[in-house]
């Protein structure tokens, strides 16, 4: 087994314990579903734009460095196109009504980057090419969820405001995060070392608050409605098993190993939970949402390991 190998699992450990500690706070009621409400407000609207942010504009990457990024931005294209097909493919065999269809295709193709993808990924790898993969990855993640994910989750309404609707919510302050930290790393803009030393510290908490926040809201998830929707593990198999063994073995024709390997472990992320959020916002099946973000992740503490071993076989 290889060290990152064993970096991965080790980090895959460290979020479960997070977790628990979270889903025990909350059956004991330390942490109350409004306290619950606050705390994702606080992660949302500060904590995961300072981290965004702080590896970004904290990354030390020049310029030169962002240039030569163009084949990791096409990696990531690829990723979401085979994401698209695969979920629209099984939303038509599944025969879901509308609402579900459009939800599922949303849960299925965006993963938890801020609160489970970034904070995994940068304590497994080391170097600026990390933080490359990141800022692309998340520039491309950013664009299609405030968009197309938008669209999907009130496509149901046929709203012709929803396109405007969805470039509203793009302003969020996570986009700004990203559009500042881009600006200030082209521009070559000096930060003053007390400002980013607090939002560094500030990004720094992502891991602990948002695994014990995921931990707290699994402790009200109902576990009988995810019953009665078999088709939520459909996703597990496919979106977080198969399809990044297959985009691993497809980047090989042109990424090296380390990007290569990023964007595998980002395609099998679970689903994000801001889709319940959204779809709940434009009346579409939320509650299909809810339950495909807590059953993917719980699921991606055995499949991300698994992947990461089965890729090292290929």
């Amino acid at each position: 087994m290889n060290a990152q190998m064993i970096a991965l699992i080790n980090q895959i450990i460290v979020f479960a314990l997070l977790m628990a500690i979270g889903f025990t706070a909350a059956k004991v009621n330390v942490i109350t579903k409004d306290g619950l409400s606050a705390l994702s407000s606080l992660i949302v609207k500060i904590i995961i734009p300072s981290l965004i942010f702080s590896v970004i504009a904290g990354s030390g990457v020049t310029v030169q460095e962002f240039l030569i990024s163009g084949k990791i931005a096409l990696g990531v294209i690829l990723a979401y196109f085979l994401m698209f097909l695969a979920s629209f493919i099984l939303s038509k065999m599944w025969k879901f009504e509308e609402k579900t269809a459009n939800v599922f295709v949303a849960v299925a193709t965006f993963g938890n980057m801020g609160i489970i993808g970034i904070p995994l990924l940068l304590a497994t790898f080391e170097g600026s090419e990390v933080n490359v993969c990141i800022s692309v990855y998340t520039i491309i993640d950013q664009a299609l969820l405030w968009t197309v994910g938008v669209y999907l989750c009130s496509r149901h309404q046929r709203n012709s405001k929803n396109i405007k609707s969805a470039l509203i919510r793009m302003l969020n302050p996570i986009t700004v995060a990203v559009i500042l930290a881009f600006t200030i790393l082209l521009l070559e803009i000096p930060i003053p070392a007390l400002l980013m030393d607090t939002i560094v510290g500030i990004g720094g908490t992502t891991k602990y608050l948002t695994l014990i926040y995921i931990g707290g809201t699994l402790a009200f998830v109902s576990v009988t409605q995810i019953q009665n929707k078999p088709s939520i593990f459909m996703i597990v198999l496919v979106k977080m098993l198969m399809l990044p063994v297959i985009v691993y073995i497809l980047l090989g024709f042109f990424l090296p190993e380390l990007p290569r390997m990023i964007l595998t472990i980002i395609v099998g992320l679970p689903s994000m939970p801001v889709i319940a959020i959204v779809a709940k916002s434009y009346g579409s099946d939320d509650e299909f949402a809810a339950g495909a973000a807590f059953v993917t992740t719980l699921a991606c503490l055995i499949t991300i390991p698994l992947v990461s071993l089965a890729t090292s076989f290929i």
